[in-house]
């Protein structure tokens, strides 16, 4: 354990670590003012919501389920969003896509991400959400990439069609108490990047906050985000948070983002899969480098999904174990036997026996 983590900080760590179902606190979530690269890090308002930092858990299909998203909280995030749902389901009122978003431990602030073509179908989803109050902001989700949403001309195939993504958000904006933000791409190919047009028309609709993947539709996931794309982004925003992403996965990418784009804030996706500590990493906390709190960590998270998905979190653990497994010498034996592995107790017996070995 680093000598800067005194012994009154790590019994608190393990505290809420060696107890699951232990009250949400906000301690971890403020950074260490003694660690000079974190006047990147500071609060920050979208409307009259309130983030106690400008860190923020991406919403990530399969990924950022209610445990983990009160996992990265517990361990710094100032802000989650959830698992992009479809408008339509949830004015079917489908109860599978409900609870999704809806999570009893959730940690707040918290947005829900919806998605869909239709204007009155996601104002009509929005407001049901909203009357839940199960979250403080609606996410647009004018990003997704995939086929089977691009398909009904949502996610980043709006990009394509500005004059329906304003209706959108004007008609979201109207239905709802809460801020309304949205969340994008640079455009559908390196060929049409459209990225500043698009700010300027997402921001005239009265869009509250932004943020931007630095990858195009055509890109997937695939490559390095184009940073250089999102420098002026700001100047375009003005006073409205602008929040950028892809590719953050240490306090050299944020200094970096920061001194090109002048962004706000920082959203963060498949750079915490296996490591949410990650954001503890940015606030300037080193409670999270001995592999014992790690361990404890995995087993926390696990012992959580359990708790929200029943005997099914073991298998949707999967994502989440082979991310923390990754890099680690000897990792493709666990896997290996992990792989189809649905009992918890020999989960958490397998990882104890291999975290062990490097105390």
């Amino acid at each position: 354990m680093d000598n800067k983590a005194n012994s009154s900080d790590l019994n608190k760590v393990l505290s809420w670590l060696d107890k699951p179902s232990s009250k949400f606190s906000e301690e971890n979530r403020i950074r260490n003012l003694n660690i000079s690269e974190n006047r990147l890090i500071h609060e920050l308002k979208i409307g009259n919501v309130k983030l106690p930092n400008n860190l923020v858990l991406a919403p990530m299909a399969g990924v950022t389920d209610g445990s983990f998203r009160l996992l990265c909280s517990r361990l710094g995030a100032g802000y989650s969003v959830s698992e992009l749902a479809s408008a339509k389901a949830i004015t079917m009122k489908s109860r599978q896509t409900i609870d999704m978003v809806r999570f009893q431990a959730q940690s707040r602030p918290y947005a829900v991400q919806i998605f869909g073509s239709d204007p009155s179908v996601m104002a009509e989803a929005a407001s049901i959400i909203d009357n839940l109050n199960i979250c403080d902001i609606i996410d647009i989700n004018m990003g997704c990439p995939v086929s089977k949403v691009v398909k009904i001309g949502a996610g980043s195939a709006l990009m394509n069609d500005p004059k329906l993504a304003s209706e959108i958000i004007k008609k979201v904006s109207a239905a709802v108490k809460v801020p309304v933000t949205v969340k994008y791409r640079l455009g559908w190919t390196e060929n049409s990047i459209n990225v500043k047009d698009f700010t300027k028309t997402v921001l005239d609709a009265g869009a509250q906050a932004i943020t931007i993947h630095g990858r195009t539709r055509e890109a997937m996931y695939t490559g390095k985000a184009q940073w250089n794309h999102l420098e002026g982004i700001k100047e375009i925003c003005k006073t409205v948070p602008f929040f950028a992403n892809g590719d953050i996965t240490s306090v050299e990418d944020i200094k970096l983002l920061r001194e090109r784009t002048n962004c706000d804030g920082f959203m963060i996706g498949r750079g915490c899969i296996g490591k949410p500590w990650l954001y503890t990493e940015l606030l300037g906390h080193v409670f999270y480098e001995s592999p014992e709190v790690r361990y404890k960590i995995i087993k926390h998270h696990l012992l959580d999904m359990l708790m929200e998905h029943g005997p099914a979190g073991v298998p949707l653990f999967r994502v989440h174990l082979f991310g923390y497994l990754k890099n680690h010498p000897n990792a493709a034996k666990v896997r290996h036997e992990l792989c189809t592995e649905r009992s918890p107790h020999e989960v958490i017996k397998t990882l104890k026996l291999f975290f062990a070995q490097y105390n």
